[in-house]
Parts: C-alpha cells; sequence; structure tokens
C-alpha cells in the first residue's frame, strides 16, 4: 500500500513541522498587573508588591478581629500576647 504524501511546509518539505510563525511568548513575570519584562528590578518590585499586600492583609484581619471581641476578651488576648512574648522572646515575632 503506497500513501501519497503532500508537502505540509511551505518549503514543499514533507516532515511535520509545528507552525511556521513563532509562537512562543517571551519570557516574563507574571503579576497583579499582567506579565512583565524578566528583570531583577521587575522581580523586586513585584516581591515588594506582594509583601505589602500580604501585610495589609494581615492588618486588616487583626483589626477586624479586634472589633470583634468584647472589652474582657481583649484584655485577656492582651494578656496571652504578652505572656507569648516573654516566653519566646521577640525572635519570633
Amino acid at each position: 500500500m503506497k500513501y501519497n504524501k503532500k508537502a505540509i511546509q511551505s518549503d514543499e518539505s514533507d516532515s511535520e513541522k509545528m507552525s511556521e510563525n513563532p509562537t512562543l511568548v517571551r519570557k516574563g513575570i507574571r503579576t497583579f498587573y499582567g506579565i512583565v519584562e524578566d528583570s531583577f528590578e521587575n522581580k523586586k518590585e513585584n516581591y515588594d508588591e506582594i509583601c505589602h499586600a500580604e501585610d495589609r492583609r494581615i492588618v486588616n484581619a487583626a483589626i477586624a478581629l479586634r472589633s470583634r471581641l468584647s472589652s474582657k476578651e481583649r484584655e485577656e488576648a492582651q494578656e496571652w500576647n504578652r505572656n507569648f512574648r516573654a516566653l519566646v522572646g521577640e525572635w519570633m515575632c
């Protein structure tokens, strides 16, 4: 049985190739704002932005928790925090 192979590529070669148009995207860094060029400065800026957002998220959660506590629960939480810091020291906090 003989198969008739037609040229697949424009250069008349009959081997299969990927698309003739380049499909690879330039390497970049995925950020909240899209993909930016892969450079040290952009990596540092993206890291700083993520750290700032996470720190703000933690502070907002602490504020929300404190607002839900009664005055007695707030005093107990402050006492627990003082005892914890005295036991483990400042290195962990």
